[in-house]
């Protein structure tokens, strides 16, 4: 079967294979032949497809599916070489306009399975000096931190700051809860001389939205430099 999977897979493509079929190729090359199929089998039953597995836990795969290190630590890369990838082809290295941090958190957040919260520290022309993931919540939900997002502005020395979260719905447009978080960002980063640029708001299916564009009343300081 294994083989028969893999002449399918040279002779038309990833598209012609199964989500059990991709997982078992994948791995036919980190588990002992004889036992692949079980862990897929385990796994499949577990998460139910290629794309849930790629969030995983690196432990409940060892643990529970049988797994290796080896195969555990592959499917964990899996998510971030393709959130890096998409970061590169998206081109933000500026967030000089709403458009570009779209891109940029829409890339960012690619793949997340649950609400996640990411950051990304800029220099007074908006080119990104770092960026990093600062919070997760549930599957539908995630609270921000203000003193872990001041921390890390600070650590860069920074002082403006762009956030950008996903909504695993199909829908990016903004709670009542994300715009009265954000005024509490503001309001907070401001204390300390940061400026809370904009935040953004993404879904799987790269739509993406900025608070600041929706409501920008919201926001106590404004980056004058930011363009829309």
């Amino acid at each position: 079967m294994k083989k028969n999977i893999k002449k399918r897979y040279s002779e038309n493509g990833i598209s012609a294979l199964s989500d059990r079929e991709k997982l078992l190729l994948l791995l036919t090359y980190s588990e002992r032949a004889s036992s692949a199929e079980a862990i897929t089998d385990c796994i499949m039953k577990n998460y139910g497809s290629v794309r849930s597995v790629a969030d995983s836990d690196p432990m409940f795969l060892m643990n529970c599916c049988g797994a290796t290190q080896r195969s555990a630590a592959l499917l964990f890369l899996i998510p971030q070489l393709s959130r890096k990838c998409a970061i590169v082809n998206c081109g933000s290295e500026s967030l000089s306009s709403a458009e570009a941090a779209k891109k940029y958190f829409s890339a960012y957040l690619r793949s997340c399975q649950n609400e996640m919260i990411a950051a990304a520290v800029t220099d007074e022309k908006f080119r990104i000096i770092s960026s990093r993931f600062i919070g997760a919540g549930e599957r539908s939900s995630v609270r921000i931190s203000c003193r872990a997002l001041a921390e890390f502005v600070l650590h860069n020395d920074g002082k403006y700051v762009f956030v950008g979260h996903n909504h695993v719905s199909s829908n990016p447009e903004p709670s009542e809860e994300d715009i009265l978080s954000t005024a509490a960002m503001s309001r907070a980063l401001c204390n300390i001389d940061i400026t809370l640029v904009d935040h953004i708001i993404t879904c799987s299916d790269n739509s993406a939205v900025s608070i600041r564009e929706k409501k920008n009343s919201v926001f106590l300081n404004r980056a004058e430099n930011y363009m829309f």
